[in-house]
């Protein structure tokens, strides 16, 4: 077994505080694919989220903000 302050030491390492979800998610390839199915879910944990709030998501200043900067840049990234 260890030691009272082996244990003491290593505990802070072993504890994991609660209240600050986490995602982790692992690609074997990154592909216009992958890609694409990690914004929907984003799309999906947001909309849920709002659902859950009862706040609408997708019609706050922030969302405005980025439509009119992607307005901006669509004609160079039509080319």
């Amino acid at each position: 077994g260890l030691t009272e302050a082996e244990i003491e030491q290593l505990a802070p390492h072993k504890v994991i505080p609660g209240n600050k979800p986490s995602n982790t998610l692992t690609m074997e390839k990154v592909t216009p694919e992958t890609v694409g199915a990690l914004i929907a879910l984003y799309e999906h944990r947001t909309f849920v989220q709002g659902v859950i709030w009862d706040v609408d998501s997708f019609d706050q200043w922030g969302v405005e903000l980025g439509k009119q900067l992607g307005k901006g840049i669509l004609p160079r990234l039509l080319g």
